[in-house]
């Protein structure tokens, strides 16, 4: 056979092997592919059943043991935010009362606050027995870009009642408020200038013959105050906040007072480690005015200047399972009622065991505090100064505790601690050439223990449910008991939205009993009052309410010869809106 046939054979049959390997080559490439294809498409729809199992369909809500998140602080515009609630709903006084006492951590709770966009506009009136009316307006207008006003009015007032066995005193609060705010890329600025009122009626013995003239037996009392807010909160810069607050008292009786409250701090950040120095100041100044009710002639006019500066220097550090404010309140005061200096501890450990479950908390910090006519009338308005006004101090409290919770719904924190108060001021009942009701001030040191316990409890936006209740041990220096505190404390709060048009809030509020004296050493009886409210959503625009207080009908006092009115029912109507109106 020739050589050239032979060449020929052999390449045609080396060339019919190539091909039959490039096809089985192809398959194997195509069933490889194929494999492939398959394997990442089961991946993607495993990944897929996946997400659809771990969907979160309920929205987040700060919860309790959320509290070391400290360095998550969204920016947010305070006007609307603070002044325009989310659903509107007319709020009284926690207990129904002729005066407006604290209810502790959640006397601002508002049950009406978890349903969906509203109007930055409202209005609302209601009315009730005893003559009550509540009225309530807010307006905000944008005046150009990033500066805001807006204008708020409150208006609470009773005519009280009187019966055989108590007399419920009539009293007015008004409130009038303007707010403007201004914000760029940098800085949010907000201004606050306003007054609040307050008109009460003082009962007065019949058997004081100093009255002129002798057959007036009941008196009538105006607080008054004046304020102007500023507060400013910078991006761009180490100092981060500033705070400036007046008021300017004065009531019926020629009392009159001015104070002044500034605060800013400074932030120098290290990584991890943040320095953090605080620069605050108070001034407290003002007379106690004369006695009219007693003898016109009497005059006590007695003035009384506190003031004091302090640094707060801080430490922060913080990680994925500690959080620790390590610091102090170095304060220098102008006043002998304690030492020029006084330093304070100010130390917080907040340590994260389990994430979002279990934290362990402690510290001792302290405070020092310029008692003032205003703050003092805000809780008791029935005050009769005869005495000059004297700072607070607590050198230390102590505390520890832990916090979590159990699952998405249920978080819990409980707290225990010491403290002590120097020349704490108490409301001492003072009936002599008084009105009958009058309270002046007696200061003793304090020495209190306390153990605290809260629990949030919530069912996606249809049900939350607060309580807080806190147990006192009081035991002061000098006098026999701390006068007019409760040896506990019970606030709940609970929230049902069963529809959107529909919602319900009941709040409990109980006290334990406290300690006065009149002459012979006595005590008030614990009380317990209960509060319920349902609202109805007619449309976007229009909610009809109707609420309850002491729905339990006690004739309970808070302070002695001041009953709180019984049960009350009040009913109205609150109408949200644009302004300027929308085309």
């Amino acid at each position: 056979m020739p050589e050239n046939s032979v060449n020929l054979i052999v390449v045609k049959l080396l060339k019919h092997i190539f091909i039959l390997n490039f096809f089985k080559m192809k398959k194997n490439i195509l069933f490889i592919f194929l494999l492939y294809v398959s394997f990442v498409s089961g991946q993607k729809l495993k990944d897929s059943v996946k997400t659809e199992v771990i969907e979160v369909t309920r929205s987040f809500e700060p919860k309790v043991q959320d509290a070391y998140k400290i360095n998550i602080n969204p920016q947010i515009n305070p006007l609307p935010e603070k002044k325009i609630p989310v659903e509107f709903n007319i709020q009284s006084v926690p207990v129904a009362s002729t005066f407006q006492p604290e209810k502790g951590a959640m006397a601002g709770f508002n049950p009406g606050s978890l349903i969906e966009k509203t109007y930055k506009n409202y209005t609302a009136l209601a009315v009730g027995n005893y003559w009550q009316v509540q009225a309530d307006a807010f307006l905000y207008y944008p005046l150009s870009q990033g500066l805001s006003a807006g204008l708020q009015f409150q208006h609470y007032s009773s005519q009280g009642q009187k019966t055989q066995n108590a007399q419920y005193e009539a009293f007015y609060n008004t409130t009038l408020t303007g707010l403007f705010d201004y914000q760029n890329k940098q800085n949010l600025w907000h201004f606050e200038l306003g007054y609040d009122g307050h008109l009460n009626y003082l009962k007065q013995d019949p058997n004081i013959i100093l009255l002129n003239p002798p057959q007036i037996y009941s008196l009538k009392n105006t607080d008054n105050n004046f304020y102007l807010l500023i507060n400013g909160q910078f991006k761009e810069t180490i100092f981060k906040n500033m705070l400036l607050h007046y008021n300017n008292y004065w009531n019926g009786f020629d009392n009159s007072e001015h104070l002044i409250h500034f605060k800013t701090f400074l932030l120098f950040p290290f990584g991890t480690l943040g320095l953090k120095i605080g620069i605050q100041s108070d001034l407290v100044t003002g007379n106690t005015g004369h006695i009219a009710f007693a003898d016109p002639a009497i005059r006590y006019a007695l003035n009384y200047n506190n003031a004091d500066i302090g640094l707060l220097p801080a430490i922060r550090l913080k990680n994925d399972h500690l959080t620790a404010n390590l610091g102090a309140k170095i304060f220098y005061q102008n006043n002998v009622s304690f030492n020029r200096f006084q330093f304070i501890p100010d130390i917080k450990v907040n340590l994260n065991l389990i994430y979002e479950k279990l934290s362990v908390f402690a510290g001792v910090t302290g405070d020092l505090t310029q008692n003032s006519q205003f703050d003092l009338t805000r809780k008791n308005p029935y005050l009769a100064l005869t005495q000059s006004l004297r700072p607070s101090l607590t050198p230390y409290d102590i505390f520890g505790g832990f916090n979590g919770a159990f699952s998405s719904s249920f978080s819990y924190a409980v707290t225990m601690g010491y403290r002590y108060i120097k020349q704490k001021a108490f409301y001492n009942y003072k009936p002599v050439n008084m009105p009958v009701g009058s309270y002046d001030i007696v200061y003793d040191n304090l020495a209190q223990s306390y153990f605290k316990t809260a629990f949030n409890i919530g069912v996606g936006k249809k049900l939350d449910l607060k309580l807080n209740l806190t147990y006192f041990q009081n035991n002061p220096d000098h006098l026999k008991k701390a006068l007019f505190i409760p040896d506990f404390d019970f606030q709940s709060v609970f929230i049902f939205h069963p529809t959107n048009r529909l919602s319900f809030d009941m709040t409990l509020n109980s006290a334990g009993k406290r300690f006065f004296q009149d002459g012979n050493d006595n005590y008030l009886k614990a009380y317990t009052d209960l509060n319920i409210g349902v609202r109805y959503k007619v449309n976007k625009q229009f909610t009809g309410f109707l609420k309850a207080y002491n729905v339990l009908n006690r004739n309970y006092q808070i302070y002695y010869l001041y009953p709180v009115q019984r049960l009350q029912i009040l009913g109205g109507v609150a109408y949200r809106f644009d302004f300027p109106p929308k085309n």
